[in-house]
């Protein structure tokens, strides 16, 4: 069903009168006319990472329940969980929190988490080296015997443990937790059962390569569950408690900051002061206000479109606000990019959006592919504050054109 549902969302987004310049040849498959920032898909769970979290200040519920494998998830381990990459990382739990050897952990499918009350706070949640520890009978074997080497164009080597990382194993690591959710590489990339495999302390990659292209290419094997079977836990389903909701990422938000006192501004000519909330884009000085009739809200510093894409001016409505979505696209200054998780998406036209932004903290500056670049808290703001149909009234040139 969310693939129909995502079918029908790019058909949508491919809809449109208007058509930025762009060069001649974009590669196969990218229809200019779709716009700069077409939704590529709806993520089940969004990943986020640390460098998110800081930006966001996100509220919501203290524990939740997964109805999938009958287990509760809650506080500094539901933080961690959601701070590190949630389901795509770690899986479901399997177990509540338990108590092992004194100390507090729960299972997941790919991951065991424990709790060191004597750590610093940003160290009392820890991985637990399921990778080495399910490995240790197998140090002999050729893939796990350390080698001499070197960083290469597309390897990393690690002198810790003699072992490469290289290609998408290398990309992965990086992007998702590098060393302190992944640990080192124990071994080199080997086929384990029919598929190319690497161990790493806490971790084990595995190469999908039917689902090349997409988020689902790499994953990491069940290697909790492994655990908590030779342990012999108990993963029976409880009930879910009373008052708890079950997990849905959509649970989180980031409310309205305090409200601005607005700098004395008048409406721009032409704008639609009749409307009882309305969104002024204002490309020359790289400013976005919130109006309600004609009383400025909130305003914010923000990014648009680079001078080879600039963001389009004209009246519009938004059609779509999603709490997150994939991105993806191709500028004729910087190629073709890809954006998972981009969070507070208000598409207004076709491919172009108002949405946060984690990936720079360059405002006031063009910046995008055509879509309008707002800070995280300021995206969540809005968001909050505008409703599907809400008129973006957009003015001004784009510096540098």
């Amino acid at each position: 069903m969310r693939q129909i549902i995502t079918a029908i969302i790019v058909l949508l987004l491919s809809i449109g009168f208007v058509t930025p310049a762009l060069a001649e040849n974009p590669p196969p498959g990218q229809d200019p006319s779709e716009g700069p920032c077409v939704l590529e898909s709806i993520p089940d769970a969004a990943y986020q990472d640390d460098d998110i979290l800081r930006y966001q200040q996100e509220v919501g519920p203290d524990e939740v329940y997964f109805p999938l494998t009958g287990h509760h998830l809650e506080g500094d381990f539901l933080d961690y969980w959601r701070a590190n990459g949630g389901l795509y990382q770690f899986g479901y739990p399997l177990t509540e929190e338990i108590t092992e050897d004194g100390m507090t952990v729960q299972y997941f499918e790919r991951a065991v988490f424990e709790f060191h009350a004597d750590h610093a706070p940003e160290w009392q949640v820890l991985l637990r080296r399921l990778g080495a520890d399910q490995t240790a009978h197998r140090r002999n074997e050729p893939a796990f015997l350390p080698i001499s080497g070197s960083d290469g164009e597309d390897t990393r080597f690690f002198p810790e443990t003699g072992h490469r990382l290289s290609h998408g194993f290398k990309d992965y690591w990086e992007q998702y937790g590098g060393l302190r959710i992944n640990g080192y590489p124990i071994s080199e990339e080997f086929t384990e059962d029919g598929r190319t495999v690497q161990y790493f302390e806490r971790v084990r990659y595995e190469w999908h390569p039917e689902h090349q292209g997409t988020q689902y290419e790499i994953l990491l094997g069940h290697l909790g569950r492994v655990a908590s079977s030779e342990a012999g836990v108990n993963t029976s389903p409880v009930e879910r408690r009373d008052g708890i909701e079950n997990y849905h990422p959509d649970l989180w938000y980031t409310p309205a900051p305090p409200a601005p006192t607005p700098p004395a501004v008048s409406a721009p000519a032409g704008a639609p002061t009749h409307v009882s909330k309305w969104i002024e884009l204002d490309l020359t000085n790289q400013r976005l206000r919130a109006w309600q009739y004609d009383r400025v809200v909130f305003n914010a510093v923000v990014s648009t479109g680079r001078p080879a894409v600039p963001t389009l001016t004209g009246t519009f409505q938004t059609y779509m606000h999603l709490r997150y979505g994939n991105m993806a696209g191709w500028t004729p200054d910087r190629g073709s990019y890809s954006l998972p998780n981009v969070p507070y998406i208000m598409y207004y036209d076709r491919g172009y959006g108002i949405h946060g932004t984690y990936w720079h903290t360059n405002f006031g500056t063009p910046q995008s592919a055509g879509c309008v670049n707002m800070t995280i808290g300021d995206a969540g703001w809005l968001f909050n504050w505008a409703h599907v149909g809400t008129t973006v009234y957009i003015h001004g040139r784009t510096p540098g054109t």
